[in-house]
């Protein structure tokens, strides 16, 4: 995709000039970096504002543009992209004029990121901390006792390890690593959890991005 100065400008002439046609294939690749959420489907590899070409443009500059041409099937995955990276990306005192956001954009993307986070936080618990079942049988795995103090410390690593801390915004969408690179192989986050444990928590985020890509519209106000 060209750079996203040019892609704006191209856009805002189509649609001044009424030409339809330019404008119909300039969603289409809009479409395809920032698709509309479907319930049942799984969220596609996150692209945004990564598909420019040239100096990547924050993604509250591309945000902003997209409410301004009232790109609907965009703005789900526009307001996530922008609110996922934190308040401090939203809002801070750093940010240059073209990527400060108006109060009611502004208002609807700290709604999403509370609602976001907050859904990443409870799931995350049930995910990790939730009953086992079957329960592990593994002999050596740290949650073969799931109550016992290496369950809680080991479950407790993992958890902050995929839901992070507040600040950085939420990571819902993201496949977590629950494997480490250290030096010449991969370990879990707690070496002490074994693989069947894991891959358990591999399917069930897979099922929690799922549930949280269909509501992304609802969650930032976009569908009633």
């Amino acid at each position: 995709m060209s750079d996203f100065i040019t892609f704006a400008s191209l856009l805002r002439i189509a649609t001044k000039y009424e030409m339809p046609v330019i404008r119909s294939r300039i969603f289409e690749v809009v479409r395809e970096a920032y698709p509309e959420p479907l319930k049942g489907l799984a969220p596609p590899k996150l692209l945004g504002e990564t598909v420019f070409s040239g100096q990547i443009p924050h993604p509250n500059e591309v945000l902003k543009f997209f409410v301004q041409q009232n790109l609907s099937s965009a703005l789900p995955m526009a307001y996530y992209m922008a609110a996922r990276r934190g308040v401090d990306s939203l809002m801070g005192e750093h940010l240059p004029p073209s990527a400060r956001l108006s109060p009611e954009i502004l208002r609807v993307a700290i709604k999403g990121l509370i609602a976001l986070r907050e859904m990443e936080l409870n799931e995350t618990h049930c995910l990790i901390f939730g009953p086992k079942d079957p329960l592990c049988s593994a002999p050596a795995c740290s949650l073969l006792i799931p109550t016992g103090p290496a369950a809680v410390m080991a479950s407790q690593k993992v958890f902050d390890h995929i839901a992070g801390p507040s600040q950085l915004g939420t990571r819902v969408l993201q496949v977590p690593e629950f494997y480490v690179h250290r030096g010449s192989y991969f370990q879990c986050v707690d070496p002490g959890i074994c693989g069947n444990c894991v891959a358990k928590w591999e399917s069930g985020h897979a099922e929690l991005r799922k549930k949280v890509w269909a509501a992304l519209p609802n969650v930032f106000g976009l569908k009633g």
